[in-house]
């Protein structure tokens, strides 16, 4: 299948966000930096950080398909692990095998870096924007193992690496894509933004929504350290692109809020 008619997409996008407050890039109207950790235990988490930098290291070397999914889940719940976080995951049964999808997931921490590979059933291709590509060793392990760069200041580049992305959905590739583009200052959900649903409606693949519960509280944007604790990801149903898809972005966010709100009390507040 082609890529469905860009004047259709365009047509049934959200308009282009500029306010920096939904953009993420500035705090909202009365956010409050988190409060900083003592001195050892900050040290105690570089220390981890550090011993973890070798085997991230060497991984980042290797072919992104050759240490195969049960190895890397498992160097990366053993690298949460280290550094205080419980890992709970639900409804990998509802992510396909096989086929096209695109999966999208609310940007919770940095630490989604560690929890969506410890919990993604399958191989994926992302999306991934200009402050990760000039993140040292990431970004060009990105870029070596084909991933698609998104630069939003240049519409003819991000516009074709997106129509690049969407061809590979096609063909059968699982692409993993943030519809918010950042972490929020405060833990709530940002705007969706157009690029992730224009590849959705691209691509005309199912949909898993991602929903990662807790790695706000354990990793706050300005913080410095992790606050031990447990992270939920909960995978839904699959949603069905099919044309234009006009409510696709409200579905996507209610989702996201609605799984969030079920399981938020249980993951901060400890109880399983």
């Amino acid at each position: 299948m082609g890529c469905t008619c860009r004047c259709t997409v365009e047509h049934s996008l959200p308009p282009r966000i500029d306010d920096p407050v939904a953009l993420g890039r500035v705090p909202p109207p009365g956010w409050r930096a988190p409060p900083r950790a003592g001195l050892s235990a900050t040290c105690r988490q570089a220390w981890t950080l550090a011993r973890l930098s070798v085997p991230l290291l060497r991984a980042a070397r290797r072919d992104a398909q050759s240490a195969g999914i049960a190895e890397r889940q498992a160097f990366c719940r053993a690298a949460l692990e280290e550094l205080g976080i419980s890992l709970d995951v639900l409804g990998t049964e509802r992510v396909p095998r096989e086929g096209g999808l695109v999966l999208m997931w609310n940007q919770e921490s940095h630490l989604d870096h560690l929890v969506l590979p410890a919990v993604l059933p399958r191989p994926v291709l992302t999306l991934y924007n200009n402050a990760v590509a000039r993140t040292p060793l990431y970004g060009s392990y990105l870029r070596r193992h084909g991933h698609f760069h998104v630069n939003r200041n240049d519409e003819a580049q991000w516009r074709t690496s997106i129509g690049d992305a969407a061809r590979a959905a096609q063909a059968g590739a699982c692409l993993l894509v943030s519809p918010e583009g950042t972490r929020s200052w405060d833990g709530q959900l940002l705007p969706m933004k157009r690029g992730a649903f224009l590849l959705a409606r691209m691509a005309q693949c199912p949909l898993v929504c991602i929903t990662l519960v807790g790695g706000h509280e354990r990793l706050p944007r300005a913080a410095f350290t992790v606050r031990p604790g447990r992270i939920k990801a909960v995978f839904g149903e699959p949603i069905a692109v099919e044309g234009d898809a006009p409510e696709l972005e409200a579905t996507v966010a209610e989702m996201f809020r609605v799984t969030k709100a079920e399981h938020l009390e249980e993951v901060v507040g400890g109880r399983r």
